[in-house]
């Protein structure tokens, strides 16, 4: 683990490089989407927004169990608030309502905006996940054999996993992108990004070992989370299916 670097934290090191990478890889590509650079500076202002508060937001629900035992309005409560960690989850999320804000806001076709920043979604998640590795935050269960160590334990490596998953998912994305084009469909990048990703990770949670990131019953915060997506995202498409054949039977 290196948590610091030159006295800075390898956690916001990567995070920044995340942001910065991803930044680029959006604005290099904006001609694709039909809007100058300045416009596709205040999307990424808007996400990054979302992604702040999106992720504080879900990391204090998370651990609403704990701090119910705090005074309100202590140093330690604050505290608590104000330095405790992210959830990357709630990032993803917040990063969208930002988005879907700033469409609002200018009035802006919202699909093809969220189809166009989810592969630098991935890009950016993937960097932020190694700094949780560096920082040995979000680390596994207990292994025996193959691992890291973390405070004189040896655990499974399972930040870098996740964070490997959102680098072949963002080349993923691009490839799907690609071949919709080719064949004139609206790829849904959002949509693909979003089961998958919630899928991966409700599984890749049996694999922490932190009890930080919060629980509630027999799932994480996270795992519910992704639960509600997947549940969400097969009832948007059964649904409509279902309709558009009733509508068919009928003579």
């Amino acid at each position: 683990m290196c948590p610091e670097i030159f006295g800075l934290s390898t956690y916001g090191i990567m995070c920044a490089v995340g942001v910065a990478a991803a930044s680029t890889f959006a604005v290099l590509r904006a001609d694709r989407i039909g809007y100058d650079r300045k416009n596709i500076a205040w999307f990424i202002v808007s996400a990054l927004v979302g992604l702040i508060i999106g992720s504080k937001l879900v990391f204090f629900i998370s651990r609403l169990p704990y701090l119910a035992g705090i005074h309100a309005g202590s140093e330690r409560y604050i505290e608590e608030l104000v330095e405790a960690g992210y959830v990357f989850f709630g990032g993803v999320l917040g990063a969208y309502a930002g988005l879907i804000v700033r469409c609002k806001v200018i009035r802006a076709s919202l699909h093809p905006v969220l189809n166009f920043f989810t592969p630098a979604f991935a890009f950016f998640h993937g960097f932020g996940r190694i700094g949780c590795f560096c920082a040995g935050c979000c680390y596994g269960i207990e292994v025996e054999h193959f691992g890291f160590v973390v405070n004189d334990v040896r655990r499974f490596p399972v930040q870098l996993v996740e964070s490997a998953f959102e680098f072949l998912m963002f080349f993923a994305l691009l490839c799907i992108e690609k071949k919709m084009e080719q064949k004139k469909k609206s790829p849904k990048l959002s949509f693909y990004y979003l089961m998958t990703y919630s899928f991966v990770r409700f599984n890749l949670e049996f694999l922490r070992g932190d009890a930080a990131r919060g629980f509630f019953g027999p799932l994480s915060t996270s795992q519910w989370i992704a639960l509600i997506i997947i549940i969400s995202g097969i009832v948007s498409r059964i649904v409509p299916a279902l309709l558009k054949r009733r509508g068919k039977s009928r003579p």
